[in-house]
């Protein structure tokens, strides 16, 4: 696992995900402003978040702030609870959380979640590796939703948060930090997750057309590479098949 923060732009940076896709942790975003830290999506696990935190102390960058959900899955918001911060995330997001906050989560449960839902078991499994202590973890609900749009403004930066929905979750959305011309585009245009997709699952190429504008850059996705703007709308073509978890 890659310790280091990468930079991106400017007041940007990528705590990037693991090579392994069996961990299943993808991109974590961080944007620093105003004397403040905001993250895109908060890692995979307690683990993954510590050691954010010291690749973030090796910067001297500022207390983390905002942590914003992408959506709900586990591998993108199960991260929060050691930053201490405000989580921000659409209503759809809230609610989804609060219900899975009401599972009796343990090694024990994961493993009767197998047994129910076969198809989901290589996620389960690298939930299961992820969380070293289930005694003391706990999800953190969002409290700033939104329905539509949000903007945050932290001095000279404007991070703008969007709903886009999408076949891989419904409570998507895509973080612009608009002076860098850089997009967070998490998961939205990933196929289904794994266990509820069918043959013919591909790449959303309507939404990606939609996301492509000139005021962007760098397009950063939640289990890839950052793209320009030009190989992020090559995409629509591709039809590649892409890791994601649900």
């Amino acid at each position: 696992m890659v310790e280091a923060l990468l930079p991106i732009a400017d007041r940007v940076w990528l705590y990037p995900r693991d090579d392994d896709d069996n961990k299943l942790q993808p991109n974590v975003g961080v944007i620093i402003a105003g004397g403040q830290t905001v993250l895109v999506d908060a890692g995979n696990s307690p683990r993954t978040a510590r050691r954010l935190l010291n690749a973030l102390d090796a910067i001297q960058a500022p207390p983390v702030r905002y942590v914003i959900y992408t959506h709900h899955h586990w591998d993108h918001v199960f991260g929060a609870m050691v930053y201490g911060a405000t989580t921000v995330g659409h209503d759809l997001c809230r609610k989804t959380l609060i219900e899975m906050a009401g599972k009796p989560w343990s090694h024990a449960y994961i493993q009767e979640e197998i047994q129910r839902t076969p198809a989901r078991e290589a996620g389960l499994r690298a939930l299961a590796r992820a969380i070293e202590d289930w005694r003391h973890f706990r999800i953190i609900i969002p409290e700033i939703t939104l329905s539509h749009l949000l903007r945050l403004h932290l001095d000279d930066v404007t991070v703008e948060i969007r709903h886009v929905g999408g076949q891989h979750a419904a409570d998507s959305v895509v973080v612009q930090v608009i002076e860098a011309r850089t997009l967070f585009v998490a998961d939205c245009y990933y196929p289904p997750p794994a266990h509820q997709r069918r043959p013919d699952s591909a790449l959303d190429a309507e939404l990606i057309a939609a996301l492509v504008k000139d005021d962007i850059e760098i397009y950063i996705d939640g289990h890839g590479s950052p793209r320009t703007r030009d190989e992020f709308a090559r995409l629509t073509q591709e039809g590649r098949s892409t890791n994601g978890c649900g």
